[in-house]
């Protein structure tokens, strides 16, 4: 009997890299198309705050969506552990600029919720996608 190997740890983790950057382009794009919102619809720049958010919940998803898909199994682990990975990079620039811990909270929360919905949908797709 043989024993498989586990495969390197660059292959084992190009999942959640890759996942990481497909999240972290969405959430550009997101927040492309609510900054042009903000501008065409002349909002308060208080609502900036609310769109960042909601931009790096979306990131949070499509990080999750892609790791679930990729992985085939473990969606809810695979997307929380790919949007954790997305998370960090922004908690550091948010630790950095502003004071308030209660955004990195906020942050978190909104990174393991949003991770999990996209890990088991990106699980459950249909394979037509």
């Amino acid at each position: 009997m043989t024993r498989r190997s586990k495969p390197p740890i660059s292959r084992r983790y190009r999942v959640y890299v890759t996942s990481t950057i497909a999240g972290g382009i969405a959430s550009g794009a997101a927040l492309v198309l609510f900054s042009l919102l903000v501008f065409v619809l002349k909002l308060p720049v208080s609502y900036s705050g609310f769109f960042s958010l909601l931009a790096f919940g979306f990131g949070c998803i499509v990080a999750g969506f892609f790791a679930g898909m990729m992985k085939r199994q473990g969606g809810l682990s695979a997307g929380v552990k790919a949007a954790l990975l997305f998370m960090l990079p922004v908690a550091l620039v948010g630790i950095v600029l502003s004071e308030e811990g209660v955004a990195l909270l906020n942050n978190v929360i909104v990174a393991i919720l949003c991770g999990a919905v996209g890990g088991v949908l990106g699980v459950n797709r249909n394979s037509g996608f």
